[in-house]
């Protein structure tokens, strides 16, 4: 299941979010710890906001990897990720 964690973040930066997504891809390869994978992040620094993406089997799974990588994570949201239908042409878009 694909989860984002939502993480208010006053003064974020690129620097702080690369920082823990090091430490959340260094938590997937622990050992016992696979089941949890950091997928990636949206940054929106003017918001002092961050959506950190997971592929993990719970919310639980999704918080605890995220404190320990150091993500202040203040809601685990369930996602769903939407690939553009490629067979529509660009023009007929909207």
């Amino acid at each position: 299941m694909l989860y984002a964690a939502k993480c208010y973040w006053p003064g974020v930066s690129r620097d702080d979010v690369e920082r823990v997504a090091r430490q959340a891809a260094e938590g997937d390869s622990e050992a016992g710890r696979r089941d949890v994978t950091y997928r990636g992040a949206l940054l929106f620094s003017d918001d002092d906001l961050v959506l950190c993406l997971f592929e993990a089997p719970s919310r639980i799974a999704v918080k605890v990897a995220s404190e320990r990588a150091g993500i202040p994570c203040e809601r685990v949201m369930d996602s769903v990720w939407l690939e553009p239908d490629r067979s529509i042409p660009k023009g007929a878009r909207r």
